[in-house]
């Protein structure tokens, strides 16, 4: 066939009229996509119309939809607004949902006053509405019961605790446990969000690194400087569907020498796995059950089954060659190794009172421990640097530097009680005898040194002093054990 007759043929004419088709088809379609899109604009009205029901105002806008989402924890919040009612809209996505999916809702702040009038109080949770989701398809089965459930715990909320870390909140008509768990882990990063953006509060740094998934008043850290081991028995949170459970382990050279579990790590009746028939799938890896797994392995081995959000999940399991249907008790049991592990240096050599001091230099010869120690200025304090020598738990020798009676800027803040001065008042005291000086706030005052006679006008430098002293005497033994190193 010519060139000539193919564009003449039935085929051409066939193709022609396809052609034609598929771009009237594509100019309608990109025009129908301009008239039907819903801006963020139109989606953020009709989020306000199911929230509220009815008129709702944004006052001020703290987060826009367009704006670099926060990161907190692993989770996200994405949005965030001061309502004309003085109450804070938040939405915020919270992740480790079924098969590694997440759920989006907005909260609801309580507050009466205004941060203008610097009366602004917040009284909890008003309410938790549910918006989207990511491969959660029972998500169906939630019930308005399980999103209020976060409004009746106001009173431990606001005294600081968190849903799952003080808070334990019972799932009613949920049947679907990860979903919950990505739904409470939103809702925390709300509120952590809230105090941090809005009240600045600043929330207290962890000591330990992984300590949120341990329940530090149950747990029990033993430190053998001398033999380099530190044991741990570690009381584990529950972990999404995961149950508590306690795992004890030791750690020697950064390295896990021991790990055992005590308690159940799987709770079948807990563990959905499968969304379509049901089934139920509890089972792990036998080396992770039974504790093998972590034998002879440091931090960044067991880090690595860690993924960027801090997060155990069946993608970093199956990287590390761990077969397992329970996701979340493999976790607490990573999560306790890898807090083991993260934290083996502190815990072997604890240090206490670091934020007294702004420099330490320790030297240590035989029996004694000898700290150059430039303290931190409290109120109106004169700077202190401090010489003191530690011998079998006692203070042996105290000694200062310059005009302690005397501010940097030359003013004069009052008489400071001679023994305190020269030291002398410290030699042979114990921890225990000092820390009678100070109240729970880590401070002195008049009464408490009259009452130990000791005569002073000057108690902010009365008070570093003796934090000197404490510090001393408190961190002999760590610091005797790691032959001066710094801490």
């Amino acid at each position: 066939m010519t060139v000539k007759q193919f564009f003449k043929s039935a085929a051409f004419k066939s193709l022609t009229v396809l052609l034609a088709i598929v771009i009237v088809a594509g100019a309608l379609l990109a025009i129908f996509n301009d008239l039907l899109k819903v801006t963020d604009e139109e989606k953020f009205k009709r989020s306000l119309q199911k929230i509220y029901g009815g008129d709702a105002e944004v006052k001020t806008t703290i987060l826009a939809s367009d704006a670099e989402s926060v990161k907190i924890d692993g989770n996200t919040v994405n949005q965030a607004y001061l309502m004309d009612d003085g109450n804070y809209l938040i939405q915020a996505t919270g992740n480790g949902g079924w098969q590694n999916g997440s759920i989006t809702v907005w909260v609801i702040m309580s507050c009466t006053g205004s941060k203008e009038s610097n009366s602004l109080k917040w009284n909890g949770i008003e309410r938790v509405v549910y918006e989207s989701n990511d491969k959660q398809s029972y998500i169906t089965r939630f019930s308005d019961a399980d999103y209020a459930l976060f409004a009746d715990h106001n009173t431990d909320l606001v005294a600081g605790k968190l849903f799952g870390d003080g808070i334990n909140v019972v799932k009613t008509g949920a049947s679907a446990p990860f979903t919950f768990g990505a739904l409470t882990a939103a809702v925390n990063a709300t509120v952590n969000y809230f105090k941090q953006t809005i009240l600045g509060v600043a929330t207290e740094p962890d000591i330990y690194k992984y300590q949120s998934y341990i329940n530090l008043e149950e747990t029990v850290i033993t430190p053998n400087a001398a033999e380099k081991t530190v044991v741990y028995k570690l009381a584990m949170k529950k972990n999404g569907p995961a149950p508590s459970f306690t795992v004890d382990v030791t750690v020697k050279d950064g390295k896990i020498t021991e790990y055992n579990v005590t308690g159940t790590i799987c709770d079948p009746d807990n563990f959905v796995q499968d969304d379509s028939t049901g089934a139920q799938d509890a089972n792990m890896s036998a080396s992770l059950k039974d504790g093998t797994y972590f034998i002879g392995k440091g931090v960044s081995e067991i880090e690595s089954l860690i993924n960027e959000d801090g997060k155990v999940t069946s993608d970093t399991l199956t990287g590390g060659s761990l077969l397992t249907g329970a996701t979340y008790s493999s976790g607490s049991l990573i999560y306790a190794a890898a807090f083991a592990t993260a934290n083996y240096e502190m815990c072997l050599y604890p240090i206490v009172h670091e934020d007294w001091v702004t420099e330490v230099v320790p030297t240590v010869d035989s029996t004694d421990v000898t700290y150059a120690l430039v303290m931190k200025a409290f109120g109106m304090s004169a700077p202190v640097h401090a010489t003191i020598t530690v011998n079998d738990g006692k203070i042996t020798a105290f000694a200062t530097e310059g005009d302690l009676t005397t501010m940097d800027d030359g003013t004069y803040i009052g008489s400071i009680d001679a023994s305190l001065k020269d030291g002398s008042y410290f030699e042979n005291k114990t921890v225990a005898d000092l820390e009678a000086l100070l109240t729970d706030k880590g401070e002195t005052n008049a009464t408490l040194l009259g009452g130990a006679s000791l005569s002073t006008g000057a108690s902010n430098s009365s008070t570093v002093l003796i934090r000197a002293a404490i510090y001393a005497l408190a961190n002999y033994e760590t610091y005797l054990a790691k032959g001066g190193e710094q801490a």
